[in-house]
């Protein structure tokens, strides 16, 4: 499934204000003194980690107090190096994640969380981070995806346990404790619903995006998830998906996000598909920003079906499109009977992609008025193994022919034809022009 990039601003900032300033009050070279506080401890351990020099004390100080994130990272390593048999290196590996955070580099910053955890297993910080990662640096396309989703799920779940067992300080309110839990507890439910998203258990994932939510309903990433897993589902709940949808743009609005275009293209591709129009739209998102369900009566309104345009391959396509919007019976009958049938016809280019397979392209065509007038919007998804397909470009009159071979209901109609072909002429027709775009040459200087 290729999902929305429906993310939050990227900027995570753990609860290290504590966590990597010792408190002031304890002695420099005390075995017995406390180590850096993460918020809530776990249950005690039966030994406490101590500072074994007034040297080591002092480095990580001068660590923790450093203000330029270079400067950190430099001297969380150089401590590293020095104080091996320390009990704080997980600390610095917590600066270092943080500082590299700062930087903008998130490889750096998993590596050293991943760091931080082979010395302190059980971290909330650590942990927090790389779930709160994960649905931005993920790609469904790599070798590792399978293992990569895998992983999530583990830390997402270990992190829940962490949390579980945590005991809340005797100088904590539960106020206290709450605002350190609920935060992470929220991001480890938000990995496991993108995990179970990816994967296309909807249903779970629903499950822990809920959870999610109730400790963090101002996130527009959960609400964008959830949106999708009603979408998604079979059958869609189309009602759910808009309003979840819409409350994630509401958030995002509110947030200033710059990930708001998206989430209201999506939003919209999704609105008008179902309802046949723009009308009302807007209306969902101001009721969205200001309760996070919907109302229990709250339905919006299917599109009427297509009236006849006198263009047989778009009252053709339109027929199709009302059949399998339908559900039950009726759909499944359409598919059964369009499955493996030839269609093509006229259309325009919207866009051109390099297929996952070696020497294909996903060749993007509108047919309709509504794709044609709509950025980003397309009827037709042509898998094309010819060589020129590679000149096509947005707005090229096309002629096309091929094997419907699957489709798909939201954000909007499509169907994809596999094997396609686009006739030769117009790809003729479309390499001379890009030929005719390339700079010239310069003429070799002659010697003189």
């Amino acid at each position: 499934m290729n999902m929305q990039k429906t993310t939050r601003i990227l900027s995570f900032t753990a609860s290290l204000a504590v966590a990597l300033l010792v408190a002031a009050a304890q002695p420099a070279v005390s075995r017995a003194a406390a180590a850096p506080a993460l918020g809530p401890a776990p249950e005690p351990q039966a030994k406490a980690p101590a500072w074994k020099s007034n040297d080591e004390y002092q480095a990580f100080t001068a660590m923790a107090n450093e203000k330029d994130p270079n400067k950190q990272i430099a001297l969380a390593q150089a401590f590293l190096e020095k104080y091996k048999d320390s009990d704080f290196k997980y600390a610095a590996c917590l600066a270092m994640m943080q500082s590299y955070q700062a930087l903008g580099k998130s490889d750096q910053a998993i590596a050293a969380a991943r760091q931080a955890l082979t010395f302190s297993p059980d971290n909330p910080e650590a942990l927090t981070y790389l779930c709160f990662s994960f649905p931005y640096v993920f790609n469904a396309k790599s070798s590792t995806a399978t293992t990569d989703l895998a992983q999530a799920e583990t830390d997402a779940k270990h992190g829940l346990d962490v949390l579980q067992k945590l005991v809340k300080p005797e100088k904590a309110t539960q106020e206290q404790f709450d605002t350190y839990v609920k935060p992470k507890r929220a991001i480890f439910n938000t990995c496991l619903g993108f995990v179970d998203v990816q994967r296309k258990d909807f249903a779970g994932a629903l499950t822990a995006l809920k959870a999610a939510a109730e400790d963090n309903p101002n996130d527009n990433l959960i609400f964008s998830l959830m949106g999708q897993a009603y979408l998604f589902s079979t059958p869609p709940d189309y009602d759910n998906a808009i309003w979840y949808l819409a409350r994630s743009v509401a958030l995002a609005q509110a947030a200033k996000s710059p990930n708001a275009a998206s989430l209201e293209k999506f939003y919209g591709q999704v609105y008008v598909s179902r309802h046949g129009s723009d009308q009302g739209e807007n209306d969902i998102v101001t009721q969205a920003a200001t309760s996070v369900n919907p109302p229990a009566d709250f339905k919006v309104t299917p599109a009427p079906k297509h009236a006849p345009t006198g263009n047989q391959l778009v009252d053709t396509f339109y027929s199709w499109e009302d059949a399998l919007k339908s559900g039950g019976d009726t759909q499944t009958q359409q598919w059964t009977a369009l499955k493996g049938q030839a269609f093509g016809g006229p259309g325009v280019v919207d866009s051109l992609e390099k297929g996952t397979e070696p020497n294909t392209y996903l060749v993007r065509i509108d047919i309709t008025p509504e794709a044609k007038a709509k950025e980003g919007t397309y009827d037709i998804e042509l898998k094309s193994t010819q060589a020129d397909a590679k000149y096509l470009g947005k707005g090229d009159p096309v002629r096309f022919q091929g094997t419907i071979s699957a489709y798909t209901l939201t954000p909007s109609f499509v169907l994809t034809l596999d094997p396609g072909t686009i006739n030769q002429e117009d790809l003729d027709s479309a390499k001379a022009k890009a030929q005719e775009k390339k700079p010239a040459k310069p003429a070799p200087r002659r010697r003189h």
